[in-house]
């Protein structure tokens, strides 16, 4: 009431230009305000000065170059709310027309202030496209939180309108772009997440087939995968192929060959893997797929193609590739300068290391993961960034710092509800604890990590009865049945997979346990042949012991 008295008291014109400052905001520049206020360039000048000298407003420089403030905030909005609705719409409407014919440079800076005076004007439609457009710049600064606040405002404007076709495809590339935000800062499997991806797929379901609803059907495919669903994302990822083929669009096969490679290698079908890894390499452009990172599964294909090659030439025994796609990828990710694609980078490369038994090299990349996690506000990799340095602290000496990081990471699992990557996180937790002794609680990790399996990922199930293996041997002795049978199964699982990688450490330790049984003949007819058919990665810990156990045997 004293703000209004006060106002009221320096007549008409200056409490007119007051609401008007107002409505433009907290801050106001010289030229926008004389270009909304109703009133001629000298009386609003001259009213300026009244709000001034009143001490209700602050004045930087000399008009025409001026920029004034509100004292506070409060007497911005006692001079706001002394406006009736249309007043304040018409009002609105003019600030954003003038800002649009004299600021266009701060439109293209700040979308949301442009997006924010037509809501108010009432210009549902073109607000929309403002606080699209505002996300879409928070996204690509990796200020995710920002983003999902610009987005949401557009869909709320959009759901306001009329159910029909119109809106359903304006819904559906808000929920696109709004999916990959929402999946970085709450995690992929997240409920948040979970719901954005389900309401894109049923407003698809309602639209004819057309290049829109592509990205909804990916970041279903992504959401899915996180939970575990392994065969539930199989179908979408075959949903994606049926829709590129009929819409003949080379961009939606890239992401279907994108799902897909995953998907077999969760499944542990490396050789399709390889396929669709090698089908996507012939697709992508790093130029004219460059928007995909920002609505298909919040990261760039051609980085996620070289980080699972890199894995699936870990499998398949081929290390040296292993790491060098691993670096080929980080170079990718860093040229591109998009955080969530350089976090996945990081996290894939700690994976090869983590397989490699390369303590050293996992623990630096961990600590950029988490670093770059943090700054960017991305739950996932920060996850994934905490299990690895956990496991290379344990390796490297650092027990109950790396235990404890361990455990973080799985209540941090369980939080997200994840579960594909669930069997690697509990095998690693499982040798951290047995080098550290702790031989019950590994055992029970170990066992809760195949248990795990039973969700569809078998990519390391061969490592994990191998796993197990060593922590029984620790537990009750090699002679304990358990310790070859478990071997046993690794190395058929493995063969089987035609997973080299996994076999030669499940056919050492299996040969080293024969040997001890005095039958060290056999011994060397198992192990050799799995270690002539390696033709690289020779300084790698596992081909090393296996070299070493061959000299000892011949």
């Amino acid at each position: 009431a004293s703000l209004m008295a006060r106002l009221d008291r320096l007549g008409a014109a200056a409490r007119e230009v007051a609401q008007t400052a107002a409505a433009i905001g907290r801050e106001f520049s010289y030229e926008l305000v004389t270009a909304v206020a109703a009133r001629g360039e000298a009386e609003t000048r001259a009213a300026l000065d009244q709000l001034v000298a009143a001490g209700l407003v602050f004045q930087r420089g000399t008009p025409p170059s001026a920029d004034y403030q509100f004292k506070h905030a409060l007497v911005q909005d006692t001079a706001y709310g002394t406006l009736l609705r249309g007043s304040r719409q018409a009002l609105h409407a003019r600030i954003a027309a003038a800002i649009e014919s004299h600021a266009p440079d701060r439109v293209e800076r700040e979308p949301e202030m442009l997006a924010h005076h037509l809501a108010e004007a009432g210009a549902a439609p073109r607000a929309a496209l403002y606080w699209r457009k505002a996300g879409e710049q928070a996204v690509r600064r990796a200020a995710n939180r920002e983003a999902i606040g610009h987005f949401r405002r557009a869909l709320a404007v959009v759901e306001a309108g009329p159910e029909g076709e119109e809106r359903w495809r304006e819904e559906l590339a808000i929920l696109s772009q709004l999916a990959p935000p929402v999946m970085a800062v709450h995690g992929w499997s997240a409920p948040e997440a979970g719901e954005i991806v389900e309401r894109a797929a049923e407003i698809g379901r309602r639209l004819p087939s057309s290049r829109d609803i592509a990205p909804a059907v990916a970041n279903l495919w992504l959401f899915n995968s996180a939970r575990g669903r392994v065969d539930r994302a199989a179908e979408i990822a075959a949903d994606l192929f049926r829709m590129a083929r009929a819409l003949d669009d080379r961009g939606i096969l890239l992401q279907a060959h994108h799902c897909s490679w995953a998907t077999r290698f969760f499944q542990s079908r490396f050789g399709e893997t390889g396929e669709h890894i090698a089908a996507a390499a012939q697709l992508y452009d790093e130029v004219r797929h460059a928007h995909h990172r920002h609505v298909y599964l919040g990261h760039d294909p051609g980085v996620c193609r070289l980080d699972f090659a890199a894995c699936l030439a870990n499998v398949v025994g081929r290390p040296d590739e292993a790491r060098r796609l691993a670096e080929e990828a980080l170079v990718l990710a860093r040229r591109l300068n998009h955080a969530a694609s350089h976090a996945i980078a990081l996290w894939r490369a700690c994976e090869v290391y983590a397989v490699q038994s390369e303590p050293d090299a996992g623990r630096m990349y961990a600590r950029e993961l988490l670093s770059l996690a943090d700054a960017a506000g991305l739950s996932t990799p920060k996850f994934y960034g905490a299990a690895f340095l956990g496991w290379a602290e344990v390796r490297l000496g650092e027990l109950e710092q790396g235990l404890a990081r361990l455990e973080e990471a799985y209540r941090l699992l369980r939080r997200l509800g994840a579960h594909i990557h669930a069997t690697l996180l509990l095998g690693l937790w499982a040798e951290a604890l047995a080098s550290a002794g702790r031989y019950e609680e590994g055992l029970r990790q170990a066992e809760e990590a195949l248990e795990a399996t039973s969700h569809g990922e078998m990519t390391y199930i061969a490592r994990l009865y191998r796993t197990r293996s060593t922590v029984v041997r620790h537990l009750r002795g090699a002679r304990d049945p358990q310790v070859e049978a478990d071997l046993q199964r690794s190395f058929a699982i493995a063969r089987e997979q035609q997973a080299r990688g996994w076999e030669i450490g499940a056919a050492t330790d299996l040969a080293r346990l024969w040997a001890e049984q005095g039958r060290r003949a056999e011994a060397y007819e198992l192990l050799a042949p799995v270690f002539a058919a390696f033709t690289e990665g020779f300084d790698a810990p596992d081909l090393q012991q296996a070299k070493a156990l061959l000299d000892e045997l011949g």
